[in-house]
């Protein structure tokens, strides 16, 4: 979608057909609309990083949540019998457990995700970058400037 813009934009300014050079001006702005859609390029691919995030930060809160209501259960059965039974602790601790185990089953694997996507981002960004150096520089060198030929500086 970069080069694209950036040919269309060529186009644009090269269309009279009369010469085929670009001022110093236009190279500027052609430049500058590239780099303007890397960052909309940029920001679309870390958009759902967000959601990463909110697993990694969440995903030990749930199962800490799960624990403390599975030790509640726990105690409330406690407090039915009377008496301390396995019975009557088993299943406040499963689900204790289970709950601990779930959220870290989301957090870490989306810890490890947000890491190398964000590390991909960040690559993809830099090589768009590059790109749009090499690409105003080439135009510059095949598009000279209208009247450099016959300037005296």
């Amino acid at each position: 979608r970069v080069y694209h813009l950036g040919c269309d934009e060529i186009r644009q300014r090269t269309a009279g057909g009369q010469s085929l050079g670009l001022s110093h001006r236009a190279i500027e702005t052609i430049e500058s609309v590239m780099e303007g859609q890397i960052t909309r390029e940029s920001s679309k691919l870390s958009s759902m990083m967000v959601l990463l995030t909110i697993c990694i930060a969440g995903g030990p809160y749930v199962g800490l949540l799960g624990t403390i209501i599975g030790v509640m259960i726990t105690f409330g059965e406690i407090a039915m019998l009377g008496e301390v039974d396995i019975n009557a602790i088993a299943p406040g601790i499963a689900a204790a457990l289970l709950a601990t185990v779930a959220g870290l089953v989301v957090a870490i694997p989306a810890l490890f995700g947000y890491n190398y996507l964000s590390v991909q981002v960040k690559d993809i960004t830099t090589d768009l970058h590059l790109f749009v150096e090499e690409f105003i520089t080439k135009m510059a060198e095949n598009y000279p400037e209208k009247n450099s030929a016959g300037s005296s500086h």
